[in-house]
């Protein structure tokens, strides 16, 4: 595919990077970001997209696990006691949520008009896996959760106008549900629930055994899809039963696109990206050499869909690789490289998807050509699997 990177991305001077980023910043907690490392002096995105409305969970050197906000200049932690895996902003930008990585129990609530926090608890029996999603309306608030003695995934309602309090629970019909989504409503559907699209991934746990694989020769992924009633209305599995489904985006034309983490031998690992839609009988794999795979170490982080543009990033950390398709044709357009990376979004606007890494770097590609923008380090902090535009 052309670059057409200049065509769609502005340029800002050096001094202007470093003024909208900022060299470093003092955070609570006493953590420290700096050390930006821009590529070209002369290019960089578009000034307005250096105003970040980022959200991450993150580890900190000096103060443990905690959820960062980034928007413009104004960075802040808040202290979680737990790994986080997704933040998740209400569409309004009224709250922050920061979600437990399985087998972790509570959610981390934050009130931005406010400016108070507080936690919410699991039911007894259950525990988060990382992801939540807010209704468009923003009424409304699910997570995936595992009913962990049945051995089954279940999906939690939350009443944000009433502290969080859990009012419904929807089975996710398969064990281990991971990511959530909603499929585009349109405008006659504007105030009607939409439908969720959810990856379970088919892997058993208990939190007495906290990080182990309970069932992996029978573990049977899907990809399902649920109405506002909690009744599912269709299930796609994958091509491998070891194949557990656990990341996806949903285009702005209702196209899911879905990424694997190989319970197999690597060197075996078929084809681990996926797109479907509601009425196909069968997930669509990607164009790819089947090298790619194995390469990948059987491994798929974030998938995130750009609005403005025909592709689709997603992470492999195992093999530090950022790859960009194209979502028409599902051909893979550039493989670009950042050390465990993982987090990824787009930005709402500009051509620009944004990436983040475990060794804490923060960079910017163009979400046309894959062509790397710019990358920033942010010393003493380590970014999760996750991230999310908040504005």
């Amino acid at each position: 595919m052309p670059d057409d990177t200049s065509k769609d991305i502005s340029t800002v001077s050096r001094r202007h990077f470093l003024q909208g980023i900022s060299g470093s910043f003092l955070l609570a907690g006493g953590c420290i970001l700096g050390g930006v490392k821009p590529l070209h002096a002369d290019s960089m995105p578009l000034a307005n997209s250096l105003a970040l409305h980022l959200a991450s969970s993150v580890k900190t050197d000096s103060a443990g696990h905690q959820l960062l906000t980034l928007q413009r200049d104004q960075p802040n932690l808040q202290k979680s006691g737990w790994r986080g895996h997704q933040a998740v902003a209400s569409p309004d930008g009224h709250f922050l949520v920061s979600v437990a990585r399985r087998p972790d129990a509570q959610l981390l609530i934050e009130d931005i008009k406010s400016g108070q926090s507080y936690f919410v608890n699991a039911d007894e029996g259950r525990h988060f896996y990382g992801h939540g999603l807010f209704t468009p309306d923003g009424r409304w608030f699910y997570a995936p959760e595992n009913d962990y003695d049945a051995a089954r995934g279940v999906i939690g309602r939350y009443d944000p106008q009433n502290n969080f309090k859990k009012v419904a629970e929807w089975d996710s019909h398969g064990i281990g549900p991971h990511q959530i989504a909603f499929l585009p409503l349109t405008e006659a559907e504007s105030k009607a629930h939409p439908i969720m699209v959810i990856a379970n991934g088919g892997i058993e746990t208990h939190p007495d055994y906290p990080r182990i694989k309970l069932n992996p020769e029978t573990m049977q992924p899907n990809i399902s899809y649920i109405n506002g009633n909690g009744e599912l209305l269709e299930q796609v599995e994958p091509p491998h039963h070891q194949l557990s489904l656990r990341h996806l985006d949903v285009s702005v034309d209702g196209q899911v696109w879905v990424g694997a983490q190989y319970q197999g031998e690597v060197f075996e690992s078929p084809n681990l990206i996926f797109s479907h839609r509601m009425g196909d009988t069968s997930l669509k794999s990607v164009e790819a050499v089947s090298t790619l795979w194995p390469q990948l170490r059987g491994y798929i982080a974030s998938v995130s869909c750009h609005t403005g543009s025909d592709t689709v990033c997603i992470t492999a950390p195992r093999d530090n690789s950022v790859t960009f398709w194209q979502r028409s044709t599902g051909k893979l357009i550039k493989t670009q490289k950042l050390e465990d990376c993982a987090g990824v979004c787009a930005h709402p606007e500009l051509p620009i998807y944004y990436v983040s890494s475990g060794n804490g770097d923060l960079a910017a590609f163009d979400a046309k050509s894959g062509k790397k923008i710019w990358q920033q380090n942010f010393a003493g902090i380590h970014w999760d699997n996750h991230l999310t535009w908040i504005s």
